[in-house]
């Protein structure tokens, strides 16, 4: 059950973290282009910190009852 819930809240959460990124650059440099390409290869790396306490939580062993 642990795996298919990580699934769907991993799926969800890069799909917020896509829009919130996207509201981000268009709401402070909406007409830089290079600013913007930094920005997204910065959002595109910080993705990652998130993503690896999820999956540390996601793959971790079930605790026995």
């Amino acid at each position: 059950m642990q795996k298919l819930l990580g699934y769907f809240l991993g799926l969800f959460g890069l799909i917020l973290y896509i829009l919130i990124a996207a509201r981000l650059i268009e709401a402070f440099l909406p007409s830089h282009i290079a600013l913007q390409m930094i920005f997204y290869a910065i959002a595109g790396i910080g993705w990652i910190f998130p993503a690896m306490w999820f999956i540390r939580w996601w793959y971790r062993p079930k605790k026995n009852k």
